[in-house]
């Protein structure tokens, strides 16, 4: 049976603070820890974002409506052909963007990961980069006719399961977000094939932080936020994470699938 809430408590895991001279936490060149001995859970109050009017210029995240014609997530050539210029043009009609590009994509299965076959739901309070993100895409640049005024990034994250409650995702308004709590962090092995290293923000807890969700996301549904913005100073993130919701038994829903597409957004 679903339950509706305007909002539930739930566990987040959230940064341990770092220790005096303790080095920059780094992921990537070795296997996760299962126990999580550099992270603590937090209970957090989850707010039901629907009907609240949030937006990109404020909370950091937006709600859209969007129907997509790709018929297989799991076939990465077929994303890249249909699905990058999908969400390329969904992001300059939001932005206004002088130029976007799309350069990646991941696709998370819930079932799938429980037997190692690919990345589930990622329960962690993150953001996808820092302010150093300019340095890891100077070799874009590099092919652009002219030296942009601002850069900023968004992730478009659509579930595609069949129900919308199994390991829902939950944004943190930017507002309430604040310098002292974020935790650079190497993240090695980055994207798909080789990867590449990037500079990630982990976040330590802080009670400030106002959580909401989209309860019961569908296929037709983009949680669109931003992850990146050079004209902010200092940059504030939308730190965001999966989490689980208590009101639901473990495997009483479909497993969660997801696909989340990154768009650069260029200003000139």
């Amino acid at each position: 049976m679903q339950i509706t809430t305007n909002e539930l408590t739930a566990e987040f895991f959230y940064r341990k603070p770092l220790e005096i001279g303790e080095p920059k936490p780094v992921f990537g060149l070795a296997p996760s820890d299962p126990d999580r001995p550099d992270q603590e859970a937090h209970l957090k109050t989850v707010k039901n974002a629907r009907g609240q009017g949030h937006c990109l210029s404020e909370a950091g995240f937006v709600l859209l409506e969007h129907d997509t014609v790709v018929s297989d997530f799991y076939d990465d050539d077929h994303v890249a052909e249909i699905y990058y210029p999908e969400m390329q043009a969904l992001a300059q009609q939001e932005t206004g963007a002088d130029k976007v590009f799309v350069m990646s994509h991941i696709t998370r299965n819930e079932a799938e990961a429980a037997l190692g076959k690919r990345l589930g739901a990622h329960r962690l309070v993150h953001n996808d980069f820092t302010p150093n993100f300019e340095t890891t895409i100077a070799p874009l640049l590099e092919n652009v006719e002219q030296t942009p005024s601002r850069i900023a990034v968004y992730n478009l994250w659509r579930r595609f399961d069949a129900d919308g409650l199994d390991a829902p995702f939950a944004v943190c308004d930017s507002r309430s977000v604040t310098v002292p709590e974020l935790v650079p962090t190497d993240l090695h092995n980055y994207g798909s094939g080789e990867g590449f290293a990037v500079e990630i923000y982990q976040s330590c807890h802080a009670e400030q932080h106002q959580w909401y969700f989209y309860p019961k996301m569908m296929r037709g549904e983009v949680l669109m936020f931003k992850t990146y913005d050079s004209a902010e100073q200092p940059f504030l993130p939308t730190l965001h994470s999966a989490f689980d919701d208590p009101n639901y038994e473990p495997g009483s829903a479909a497993p969660r699938e997801s696909i989340e597409a990154r768009a650069i957004c260029l200003f000139f």
